[in-house]
């Protein structure tokens, strides 16, 4: 049943970014609010379990925008990856910690994002307040980032107690959803 959730909270984000951040912020302000999900499978969950959901948020991303195909998919795989990596040396998922990765993520896909359109047109030349933009998105996401993150993680748990807790069951079992995958 992880598989269910990790479907429904893909296609929850997707629509509440898509439908519902737009009508409160312009599109430049709002950062990815799926970089904190992805954030949380590679924090808390094993690799091969969530690798595939990685590849197809970023495929559904990547049809919504206008951007070049596997853009966003290529953008999420590599946040998965080093936020894989990190986890081996940081405790990602502290609150502390946790801001700092959210907005070492957002950054992560500015630069892919740019230089996608470095790689595309040679005279591309950045906007100078496409700085201020980065700057602001980073500061949405720190401050934000880590009630997503949390909430992600207390539907997750919630989604498992209602679909796969056994009557009885104690939360020593290695697939709760409340606790680092080590």
């Amino acid at each position: 049943m992880n598989y269910g959730f990790y479907l429904f909270a893909c296609l929850g984000i997707t629509i509440f970014q898509t439908a519902v951040i737009l009508e409160f912020f312009p599109s430049h302000q709002c950062y990815d609010l799926f970089i904190p999900y992805i954030l949380y499978l590679g924090v808390m969950r094993p690799f091969y379990e969530v690798l595939p959901f990685v590849i197809a948020s970023g495929l559904i991303v990547d049809g919504l925008s206008a951007g070049p195909l596997g853009l966003y998919a290529t953008s999420y795989l590599w946040i998965f990856v080093l936020t894989r990596l990190a986890s081996g040396v940081f405790v990602v998922a502290h609150w502390l910690c946790l801001p700092l990765a959210i907005s070492a993520g957002v950054l992560l896909e500015n630069l892919i994002i740019l230089g996608s359109c470095v790689l595309l047109d040679r005279q591309f030349h950045v906007p100078k307040m496409s700085i201020g933009i980065v700057l602001e998105q980073i500061g949405w996401a720190a401050a934000t980032g880590v009630f997503i993150f949390i909430g992600i993680r207390m539907a997750h748990r919630l989604w498992y107690e209602w679909f796969e807790k056994a009557p009885g069951e104690n939360d020593e079992d290695e697939s709760y959803p409340g606790k680092a995958f080590r």
